[in-house]
């Protein structure tokens, strides 16, 4: 689902549209029509003049990343070394979004656009001139990359980073980028949606558990670059889109785009400042935790839920860590267990008496990454209110948080 290294072909459209003209009647003659003063902003829609004046005010920072990879050397047997020069790849190169958020030159992108590169550049918009740029920081599980351009102050426009968390369903989005290396775009659309991660952004490891999804037009090159509100700000990280495949096997927008919460990235930015690279390990680490493992319910055959009395929907509680938050607010695991045939082959030992989480600060639980998204806004030692079935009965729960190492 990357947004990366692609490129297909394009056709234009010419789009022409008639215009009608309607004038009273008076004593059986038509008066001459009145050509009607242009207004000082050219009559634009008050929407309009909102994405101009966005645009306006931060599209220069808005940058047009290209990375170069030089090709490897190959290992050939002893005796082949005078065919090494002749099979050797050409360099790779790639072209992808970013902005900037300060006057020091430091600039997000996405980590995809620039994993493995041994160059990279920055082009500011209406400047034709590269700027070098190295890569300061990252964080791979979750896509993110903390560069910094040797440019002129007068050429960093920072951008305003806003607070995702705030974000509603139906709100306008702005998608600023560089698709299929076609420089300065901007689409425009609305926030589709609020959803768990369908896999579209980071690793496997689940530090990603909601991303945005926006029928903003974005497509390859877009990776990286900002998706901004109405008032200007940048909610998130344009990052992938679900697409069917294009012409020649490259991806294309179908209405469904994907940008990484800015909330999750802002987070780690003191980090990503002071050059470290986040693995999956250290920022699971540094997460709060209840010291459980869990199931889903919605994996337990129906049959089996109505055998043993379970809810529909929640998370059945498999294990308690000794000394674990979970362990001292009470939460028990279970003592009998099932095994269900999963459609790898593998067969998954699931428990049938243990308790059952229904929601987290009132947030339903249908799934281990919805509890996630509520586990990871909290601070150790911050508590998190659980309601939990148990034989049952409902009951609620007050688990406090904590790092466990």
């Amino acid at each position: 689902m990357s947004l990366g290294r692609s490129f297909i072909g394009f056709s234009v459209l010419a789009l022409m549209a008639g215009a009608v003209l309607w004038w009273g009647v008076s004593g059986g003659q038509a008066p001459k029509p009145q050509t009607p003063s242009p207004a000082p902003d050219g009559g634009l829609l008050e929407y309009e003049r909102n994405t101009v004046e966005i645009v306006e005010r931060y599209g220069d920072g808005v940058v047009y990343v290209a990375v170069r990879t030089a090709p490897r050397a190959l290992q050939l047997p002893p005796g082949f070394e005078f065919f090494a020069p002749f099979l050797q790849a050409p360099p790779q190169e790639g072209t992808g979004s970013g902005f900037v958020i300060d006057q020091e030159g430091y600039v997000l992108t996405n980590y995809h656009v620039v994993e493995g590169a041994d160059q990279i550049t920055v082009k500011f918009h209406n400047d034709p001139k590269e700027y070098r740029a190295r890569l300061v920081g990252s964080a791979p599980p979750l896509d993110v990359a903390l560069l910094k351009v040797e440019a002129p102050k007068a050429k960093l426009v920072p951008l305003v980073l806003g607070d995702s968390d705030k974000i509603r369903v139906g709100q306008k989005a702005i998608a600023m980028g560089n698709p299929f290396g076609l420089e300065f775009t901007v689409t425009q659309g609305i926030v589709s949606a609020i959803r768990e991660n369908p896999g579209a952004i980071g690793d496997d490891s689940g530090l990603v558990p909601q991303v945005i999804q926006t029928d903003a037009a974005i497509n390859p090159g877009n990776s990286g670059g900002p998706l901004l509100n109405s008032r200007g700000e940048v909610i998130g990280i344009n990052t992938a889109i679900f697409t069917p495949t294009g012409q020649f096997g490259a991806a294309q927008f179908a209405g469904v785009g994907f940008a990484l919460p800015i909330n999750l990235v802002k987070e780690h930015l003191p980090e990503l400042r002071a050059g470290k690279t986040l693995t999956a390990e250290v920022l699971i680490q540094n997460r709060p935790r209840l010291g459980v493992s869990l199931v889903p319910l919605s994996l337990y055959p129906e049959r089996l839920r109505q055998q043993h009395g379970l809810p529909e929907t929640g998370l059945m509680v498999q294990e308690v860590e000794r000394n674990s938050p979970a362990e001292r607010a009470g939460l028990k695991p279970p003592t009998r267990f099932a095994y269900l045939q999963l459609p790898t082959g593998e067969a998954l030992q699931v428990g049938l008496d243990g308790d059952v989480l229904l929601e987290a600060d009132g947030v339903p639980l249908t799934s281990i990454a919805s509890l996630r998204q509520v586990l990871y806004r909290k601070k150790p030692g911050e508590a998190v209110t659980l309601k939990v079935f148990r034989g049952g009965r409902t009951l609620t729960l007050r688990v406090v948080t904590q790092v466990i190492r």
